[in-house]
């Protein structure tokens, strides 16, 4: 499908819609803190539903034996949707200290031209932290914007027809970036984590400006080092959550009466935390700590600024950050931030009891900011956060043993997320046999969008329906419209659940082969300017033999660690009849087999025997001619194929070493 008309962009607003009705049912400086010590409780740390006593050791570092090539792609596929390193980069990887490559694979630069250096030189890199710069530049005439003409106006903040700020072009926008040539996926994933499945919310209910603020304040603390507990109150403090939960309306009253609800004053521990009081009087919990928070959460009403982005509509004119005094807004509107909030009207500090200690402040960013101190070292969150975090990257089956290794990390790690997520990464567990995850549409396709885009140049000449946002969306994975709305996006059991999705998927390949196999696309970076020819060019990434040659077999094999990273476990002779097939002929192993009987099934026996055998023999032993475009061709068909299997929507099961 191509969306090259209005008619068309019609039918993409349509679709996102529907899906829409489906679904919807200040960064502070980072506080030097002691390492949390389990010791200073008296209450044990908690699982979701059962004691767990503190555990004796934290996660165990692979040895230089246990690392290697598998081991370095596997990472990458879990941390940063596969990144774009060379081989070449990866067995540099490999053949380093885990922990030395672990410091230079993952990191919260902006950009990392080691997990990506096809954007050595795209002008783009300079924007990789900030969806709203990016609209900007992408749908700009400036002679850098690498952005195929014909796709721009997709990318602009406001509608192409009306004046109104377009949710559909932030959604690509966002789907782009993540596979963006030299912008760091790791620090993409984690953003996305964190607005789309920890501190969730849905764009229906802040609007779309104000997520993207979100999402770009986000991305600026990660970058900047803010630490976990930093990023959580950024998050609880920020206009984009006040909108949606409502609390932007909480006040305290002339009478000193509260008006408002209690929300967000409840998720604050549950979502943001992991609290949800199983460790507390139930009574003490719902009434002074949920009840006080709630009070805390006054005087937060946002700022317009009148015709702010171009439109007009006035829901798109609140702006953040959310200011703290009692000020006169662009709109000319008094916000009494600090008169409506409790016991503020003089200024003074005032204090509430939550979860057994005094918040204190003068205005509710200060009692946040003390607030989230306490929160973070509460033993539930001490238990919780480390399981949810890994939970979402790595692992759908955490054992007891696996989850107080992660507890004793993090308490290690004292809310350092790169810290804790570097151990990870290195760590026994994450690589060890019983490692299981499987992915939502928005890893499996950006994973396989990554590990197909070759170069720079490929980026931004295709035409975006080709690329992952529209396959995403059909696959139920709409960013920033998270199917649970506050508790979070859809997760790999959803995706495993859903036979649509399993559908949807195999569909796309099958009835769209282009979208992996296309081999060129002409595009214009100038309206009415001279036409640029883009090519795909496999032969320029698959490693050839000692002779120069590109061999089937060889680069059948390639391909399935590429987009697979099972070491093989999975390729049998039935697959490999099939790769070899599409990459020597162009057609599926059954119609070369016997072209008057192109349905038949083969199995693995018949294949390994007799005739079969030697056809499957000399299909892989062909020599491939990469300077024609059939080959590229050829070579998208495989990669369909490999990518239509069940493989594609998981990962794990296997050993350190790769064994």
């Amino acid at each position: 499908m191509r969306l090259t008309s209005s008619p068309m962009k019609l039918l993409l607003t349509m679709k996102f819609l529907l899906i829409v009705l489906v679904t919807s049912l200040l960064v502070t400086p980072a506080v030097a803190r002691p390492p949390f010590d389990f010791d200073d409780f008296e209450i044990p740390i908690l699982l979701p539903d059962q004691p767990h006593p503190p555990p004796a050791k934290g996660l165990q570092s692979l040895t230089d034996e246990q690392w290697g090539r598998q081991e370095v792609t596997r990472i990458l596929q879990a941390f940063a949707f596969g990144g774009q390193a060379t081989d070449q980069q990866v067995n540099q990887w490999a053949s380093m200290h885990p922990g030395d490559a672990i410091d230079e694979m993952l990191t919260f630069s902006p950009v990392n031209l080691q997990l990506s250096p096809q954007g050595r030189d795209d002008p783009s890199t300079q924007y990789c932290n900030s969806l709203e710069k990016l609209q900007e530049f992408w749908s700009s005439d400036d002679p850098k914007n690498p952005m195929r003409v014909a796709n721009r106006s997709w990318y602009k903040t406001l509608d192409d027809e009306d004046e109104y700020v377009a949710p559909v072009h932030l959604f690509l926008t966002w789907s782009r970036l993540a596979h963006t040539p030299g912008c760091n996926g790791f620090v993409t994933k984690l953003a996305l984590y964190i607005t789309n499945y920890h501190a969730s919310i849905h764009f229906q209910n802040s609007g779309s400006t104000l997520i993207r603020s979100y999402y770009d304040d986000v991305v600026k603390g990660i970058t900047e080092g803010a630490d976990f507990v930093d990023l959580m109150t950024l998050a609880a403090s920020h206009a984009a959550l006040a909108r949606a939960y409502g609390h932007m309306e909480n006040v305290f009253d002339e009478q000193g009466a509260f008006q408002g609800n209690d929300d967000f004053a409840r998720e604050y521990f549950q979502l943001l935390f992991g609290i949800k009081g199983v460790s507390e009087d139930e009574d003490y919990h719902e009434n002074v700590t949920i009840e006080h928070n709630a009070w805390l959460l006054t005087g937060m009403a946002l700022d317009a600024v009148p015709d702010a982005w171009g439109s007009t509509r006035r829901t798109d004119w609140l702006v953040a950050p959310l200011v703290f005094t009692n000020h006169f807004d662009a709109a000319g509107r008094l916000i009494p931030n600090q008169a409506t909030h409790y016991m503020g009207r003089g200024g003074e500090p005032s204090c509430l009891e939550i979860l057994h200690e005094n918040i204190c402040g003068k205005n509710a960013m200060e009692k946040l900011v003390a607030l989230g101190r306490v929160a973070g070292a509460h033993p539930e969150s001490m238990a919780n956060t480390p399981v949810k975090i890994v939970s979402f990257f790595a692992d759908d089956k955490l054992t007891e043993e696996k989850i107080a290794q992660l507890q004793y990390s993090w308490s290690e790690a004292n809310f350092d997320l790169l810290k804790f997520l570097r151990a990870y990464a290195i760590s026994t567990a994450f690589h060890s046999p019983d490692t299981f995850k499987l992915h939502s549409a928005f890893e499996r396709n950006l994973l396989i969008h990554n590990a197909n885009q070759l170069n720079a140049e490929e980026a931004y000449a295709e035409l975006f329906t080709e690329g992952p946002t529209i396959r995403m969306f059909e696959q139920g994975a709409l960013v920033f419209a998270p199917i649970r709305d506050v508790f979070g996006g859809q997760t790999g059991t959803d995706a495993a659940n859903d036979r649509y999705v399993f559908k949807n998927a195999w569909d796309a390949n099958v009835m769209a082969p282009e979208f992996l196999g296309k081999p060129s696309e002409p595009y214009r970076l100038v309206a009415n300017g001279r036409v640029h020819e883009w090519r795909k060019d496999w032969g320029s990434v698959i490693p050839e033999n000692k002779l120069g040659e590109h061999i089937v077999a060889e680069v059948g094999g390639w391909l399935w660690d590429r987009f697979l990273n099972d070491s093989k476990l999975n390729y049998d002779v039935v697959a490999q009849a099939q790769v070899h097939a599409l990459l020597a002929t162009g057609f599926d192993f059954g119609a070369v087999a016997n072209e008057n009987n192109m349905e038949a099934v083969y199995s693995s026996a018949e294949i390994s025997t007799g005739d079969l055998a030697e056809l499957n023999n000399a299909l892989a032993e062909t020599v491939m001619d990469f300077s024609t475009e059939d080959a590229n061709v050829r070579v998208g068909m495989a990669i369909n194929f490999i990518t239509a299997l069940p493989y594609t929507f998981a990962s794990g099961g296997l050993t350190a070493g790769g064994q």
